[in-house]
């Protein structure tokens, strides 16, 4: 556990996942805590959590707000276990409302991951594979219904300290970033990472939503911020955020340009552009973010005139204009 401001706290939790590990941030203030994010439900994020507070004279009692950057269980997980025991309240966007609200139909959610993996290219094989895999992640995940429901770009007040809820679509629908202005910091969740970018993917229960699109606007959302420390949810925490927005935003164009490529070469599926791209030694769930990724990308490509979409019998096929 680290303090990064005065009365803010970084704590690093555990993952079973590539990343490794997930920070959340506790806020202390009139003898209570504002937890930013919870890390999963696990025996072992739970015992960290409890021993960093401790450092500090708190407990899981202690803990009457918690705010979500977005609905992965790797920033939830473990919220549903904390309201128990404390009381919490919940606070979640207005957009994150609604994206928790649809995604308690497990037999639908399970449905449209498999026709959209299908429908765009990824064999079955990989698709049950991804599919196994959601249903198990639900075992490092607490359900809770949410109490409070915020805006975009509100303020809210803990104790002396004020922060804005900043929303920041892109890697989800429903992502929101915490920006806490007389401290100059910024607690970026997954919308600003300093070794990688986010994973974009579709919001299958909101096919209109453009992740890429969205994503961009949102990094130009807060590139002017005066913000001199950016603490992620992942990594170590970095300073050059400008910097960092214009990798991140070169990074796409040139992802984008590699997709357009692969479409003149005949017409592909999703999967297909993916594999042009990311070539075929990948893990199987890596397969399935590539699918993702490289999807952004074409549907950006469509909006832009750049690709036609069309669908045969099985499948949807890209092809130049």
């Amino acid at each position: 556990m680290e303090e990064i401001s005065r009365n803010l706290f970084m704590i690093t939790v555990p993952m079973p996942f590539r990343l490794k590990h997930v920070h959340v941030f506790a806020l202390t203030h009139d003898d209570r805590i504002t937890l930013f994010d919870t890390g999963l439900n696990t025996p072992e994020t739970v015992s960290i959590l409890e021993e960093s507070l401790r450092a500090i004279r708190k407990t899981v009692r202690d803990i009457k707000r918690i705010f979500i950057t977005h609905h992965h269980i790797d920033h939830c997980g473990m919220a549903g276990r904390i309201k128990a025991i404390s009381g919490a309240k919940i606070h979640v966007s207005d957009v994150g409302r609604e994206v928790l609200s649809v995604r308690t139909d497990e037999a639908e959610l399970v449905r449209l991951v498999r026709d959209f993996c299908l429908l765009h290219g990824l064999p079955e094989s990989i698709t049950n594979f991804v599919i196994n895999l959601f249903l198990a992640f639900k075992t490092a995940a607490s359900p809770f219904e949410t109490d409070r429901c915020f805006q975009a770009d509100s303020r809210h007040v803990a104790g002396e300290t004020e922060f804005q809820a900043i929303a920041t679509p892109g890697h989800t629908r429903d992502h929101v970033s915490y920006y806490f202005p007389k401290e100059g910091i910024l607690l970026s969740g997954d919308h600003v990472l300093p070794e990688i970018t986010p994973n974009l993917s579709p919001d299958l229960f909101a096919p209109d939503f453009r992740p890429l699109r969205s994503f961009l606007d949102s990094l130009t959302r807060i590139e002017t911020l005066p913000v001199q420390k950016v603490y992620p949810a992942h990594g170590d925490p970095f300073s050059n955020l400008a910097e960092r927005i214009e990798e991140m935003k070169s990074h796409h164009v040139i992802r984008k340009g590699l997709a357009l490529e692969s479409v003149t070469r005949g017409s592909r599926t999703t999967f297909e552009v993916s594999r042009d791209i990311f070539g075929d030694d990948l893990p199987e769930f890596d397969r399935f973010l590539a699918l993702n990724e490289t999807y952004v990308h074409l549907v950006e490509l469509v909006h832009e005139g750049a690709v036609k979409e069309q669908r045969n019998k099985n499948h949807i096929l890209y092809d130049t204009i």
